[in-house]
């Protein structure tokens, strides 16, 4: 009895132990990737989201059709930071807390980047010119430089050689002698034959010319440079004359247009009697002129012997229009007259 009680014991305990893995075993419930983030059925017709380490429920009418519409997990490797969605393996990346599609480099990975971004060079992998060339180079560049030195200190007249002086002096030459008589011979003949021939009357002279400087050599007298004030306005003289400037339009006016000149405004007698006739002469004809634009500006030539005020308007729309109202008036019986400033004549006295 006592066999068969622990046998059923034994059978017992095993039965217990099956029934215990089956409870402990568990279908997973479905997930599914939505807008980078994992979402499951929570099995009461709602659906939670694996954020902060935690799953989260969350409602919505959108997330039932994303649900639906979204692909299934048709892979899990062992690796629990990869899985594959849609046929996309996608990995868990830890800065920014969220499943990202892992790129693959290969060729045709590395064509599209090339053709987006271009191709980097690395300029240090190439080989360069050794500093011994560079040494071989600025050494072979020296001597120019010295004889570029010795160029300039060679200044003054310099004496031709025997061998290459081919010219001669013929001095007292007749009167009647032509070009076509005159030939050419060599230096050596010259000075055998010619020197000391009577010709016509006229002993001729023959030597070797001698080339020298008529007077000394002068160093100073050779051309300066220019200073760099010099240079500078040498360079804004030039840029000035060819300079490129835009043709004026036709309806275009000097700005001397915006100043009238009014004659006639007073006499030197009057001036000479009424020492504040300026002042009120320019605080009247400001008023007056106000009437036709804004003014800018006054001027009485009070030792003008024409009596002559120039006033300067804003444009020359508002001058046109006082010249028209004002030429011709009579102010204390004298008629007066208005123009357009020429910008060139100097009132004044």
């Amino acid at each position: 009895m006592t066999e068969e009680n622990d046998c059923c014991s034994t059978v017992n305990m095993a039965n217990t132990s099956e029934s215990n893995d089956v409870s402990v075993t568990q279908t997973e419930p479905e997930r599914k990737f939505i807008d980078g983030k994992w979402f499951c059925e929570d099995g009461n017709g709602g659906f939670l989201v694996f954020e902060e380490n935690e799953w989260i429920a969350v409602n919505g009418d959108d997330l039932k059709k994303k649900w639906d519409t979204a692909g299934m997990i048709s892979e899990m490797s062992g690796n629990p930071y990869r899985c594959v969605v849609d046929g996309i393996t996608m990995e868990w990346n830890q800065i920014s807390q969220q499943w990202l599609p892992t790129v693959e480099v290969n060729e045709d990975f590395l064509a599209q980047y090339h053709s987006n971004y271009g191709i980097k060079y690395d300029f240090g992998e190439k080989e360069g010119s050794s500093m011994e060339g560079r040494n071989e180079k600025s050494e072979s560049h020296k001597p120019v430089k010295h004889k570029l030195q010795d160029k300039k200190e060679q200044q003054g007249w310099v004496e031709l050689e025997e061998e290459k002086n081919t010219s001669v002096y013929v001095s007292n030459l007749p009167f009647s002698i032509t070009e076509e008589s005159f030939t050419k011979e060599s230096v050596i003949m010259a000075l055998d034959i010619l020197d000391g021939w009577n010709v016509d009357g006229k002993i001729i002279s023959v030597e070797k010319a001698k080339f020298q400087m008529k007077g000394e050599f002068d160093p100073s007298k050779k051309k300066k440079k220019l200073t760099a004030a010099q240079k500078k306005r040498f360079i804004e003289n030039q840029e000035r004359i060819f300079e490129w400037k835009p043709e004026k339009p036709r309806n275009y006016r000097p700005i001397s247009d915006c100043t009238i000149v009014l004659k006639n405004m007073f006499t030197l007698e009057q001036m000479m009697k009424n020492a504040t006739l300026l002042l009120d002469l320019e605080e009247e004809v400001r008023k007056v002129c106000e009437r036709f634009g804004t003014v800018k500006k006054v001027v009485v030539h009070d030792n003008n012997p024409e009596g002559v005020i120039c006033v300067t308007f804003q444009n020359v729309e508002h001058s046109d229009t006082a010249v028209r109202s004002l030429n011709g008036r009579i102010v204390d019986g004298r008629q007066i007259s208005v123009s357009l400033w020429d910008g060139k004549t100097k009132y004044t006295v």
